[in-house]
């Protein structure tokens, strides 16, 4: 047997209704004229939007636009839509009493007579300005880590590419000095060097092993930066002591060259890695032979200007182009002359010099012009004595 729906008359189903719509307190539910003036409001519209029902009733709805949209009458548009298609959604800003914006979907109804009269417009707000907060929460979440991965993947590749490049210095720089300590080797093995020449073919041989050991340390140096894995041995020293034994290794290398070496008088106590320190002014030193072929003075300095201790080391040789000295201190930095195909050098040492510098809280500058000769200076905080 069917049973037939409870009904109610309709006034009775009308005040429920309008009990229903003026208790939702989660949508703004309000009705338009056919010109958009408002007409009814609810608890919610008064939630969301700010104003009491004595403030807003016969206003035009336009009043919850931005003003760029109010300008552009974006809000007869949409009741236009709705009048034409029967509804109109979107989602979009709108404006608080206090003059805020908050992020809204709405939804305008047309409402219609029985006749297909125009009565005007049911309209329905609900803030998402939460929901979409979230949203680009996690939007710049997956952006974060898109571009993480990005990072990584250019990361690795430039790994690879560094890997590809250490192979090739590794492969070009040490089969050099490899073959004239193959050759000599073999020369005295056979008995065709005489034996008063023999401690300088020594002295030949020790300058390409210390070569071969160089590489093999800048790579390995390198290799703990890319890693950062480059842990410093941290002790008070001074600086002074570290330029002149620097000093006194490099004067019998030299050919032709006259070192002269300028000292602070007092201390220039230091905290740092001294053998790494020392690394430094050792890459000044031999830079300043490389460079200055045709021999001449190499001054070498250790002084204090404030509260820093500098070491530096002047060349008058081949000079550098003011716009080639930032790429002195790139890695496989090296510049594009003529000379320097017949230079050896891995493009590395400057580069571990001045990373190295600034983790002891220091720095490295340089003044040089073509033809003058270059000065490398190191700069470092000087401790209390």
């Amino acid at each position: 047997m069917l049973r037939k729906a409870n009904t109610l008359e309709p006034k009775v189903l009308g005040d429920q209704l309008a009990l229903l719509v003026s208790s939702v307190v989660d949508y703004a539910i309000l009705m338009l004229d056919p010109t958009g003036k408002i007409v009814t409001w609810n608890e919610g519209a008064e939630r969301i939007k700010g104003y009491t029902a004595d403030e807003i009733i016969g206003r035009h709805f336009s009043i919850f636009y931005p003003p760029e949209d109010a300008r552009n009458r974006k809000p007869d548009w949409e009741l236009e839509v709705a009048k034409r298609e029967g509804r109109y959604e979107e989602e979009g800003w709108r404006l608080r009493k206090d003059g805020t914006r908050f992020w809204a979907n709405v939804v305008i109804t047309a409402l219609r007579d029985e006749s297909g009269k125009l009565r005007g417009f049911g309209k329905v707000t609900r803030d998402l300005t939460e929901r979409r907060r979230q949203e680009n929460a996690r939007d710049d979440e997956r952006e974060r880590e898109a571009a993480r991965l990005r990072a990584h993947a250019d990361r690795m590749a430039e790994l690879e590419r560094t890997k590809a490049h250490f192979l090739n210095l590794a492969s070009h720089e040490l089969r050099g000095p490899l073959t004239v300590v193959r050759g000599y080797n073999s020369m005295m093995q056979d008995g065709s060097i005489p034996a008063e020449q023999i401690p300088a073919v020594a002295r030949i041989l020790e300058g390409k092993l210390a070569q071969m050991d160089l590489l093999v340390e800048q790579m390995l140096e390198t290799a703990r930066l890319e890693h950062d894995t480059l842990e410093l041995d941290k002790r008070t020293f001074d600086l002074r002591a570290v330029a002149q034994d620097q000093l006194d290794i490099f004067r019998p290398l030299s050919r032709g060259h006259h070192f002269v070496m300028h000292v602070h008088e007092a201390p220039l106590l230091v905290e740092g890695d001294r053998s790494r320190i020392a690394t430094i002014i050792a890459n000044f030193m031999d830079n300043a032979l490389k460079y200055s072929p045709d021999g001449g003075e190499i001054h070498c300095t250790a002084g204090r200007r404030g509260s820093q201790g500098f070491v530096s080391v002047r060349d008058s040789g081949l000079g550098i182009a003011a716009e080639h000295i930032p790429k002195l201190f790139s890695r496989f930095g090296r510049l594009p002359t003529e000379q320097n195909v017949t230079i050896p050098g891995t493009g590395l040492g400057l580069f571990l010099c001045r990373e190295i510098a600034a983790r002891h809280g220091g720095d490295i500058s340089v003044i040089s012009a073509p033809g003058d000769g270059s000065e490398f200076t190191l700069t470092l905080p000087t401790v209390p004595a």
